[in-house]
């Protein structure tokens, strides 16, 4: 078991990193891609996402949750992260308007479609990682 915690605290903190070298890139996209308003913000969420990655990463040993619960928060995590960085890209290629960068500006309907249909997915798998992480924060740390 501690292996496998192990392992899975490694992947988190690879793919964290990972994060952090897309933000970089998405950082250059910014200085030289039609749209800089839009790459901008897909360079500050993949940052951001690195950095809960990464914490999580750093806590997972001390989560009391069940093999089954790990499980399913890295997928919800890496799904909601991944998909979130297509949902950016998605946003930032077409330069589609979002509620807080154009509010009340309506989004062209085949890109809404689309644009939906991931934020569908985004938005539980991220509040269910979450969820579990704060669910296996509870009580005291284990005697080592």
């Amino acid at each position: 078991m501690t292996s496998l915690i192990e392992s899975q605290r490694r992947r988190l903190l690879r793919h964290g990193f990972i994060f952090l070298f897309v933000a970089a890139c998405l950082g250059i996209a910014t200085a030289i891609l039609p749209h800089p308003r839009a790459w901008r913000a897909a360079h500050l969420t993949a940052f951001l996402t690195c950095l809960v990655l990464v914490a999580i990463g750093l806590v997972w040993r001390e989560l009391h949750l069940t093999e089954r619960q790990r499980s399913l928060g890295l997928f919800t995590g890496f799904t909601s992260a991944y998909l979130g960085l297509a949902a950016n890209i998605f946003s930032a290629i077409l330069d589609l308007p979002g509620p807080a960068s154009q509010p009340g500006v309506p989004v062209p309907m085949p890109q809404a479609a689309i644009l939906f249909t991931l934020l569908a997915v985004i938005v539980p798998t991220t509040l269910i990682a979450f969820g579990l992480v704060m669910f296996g924060m509870r009580g005291e740390p284990d005697p080592r």
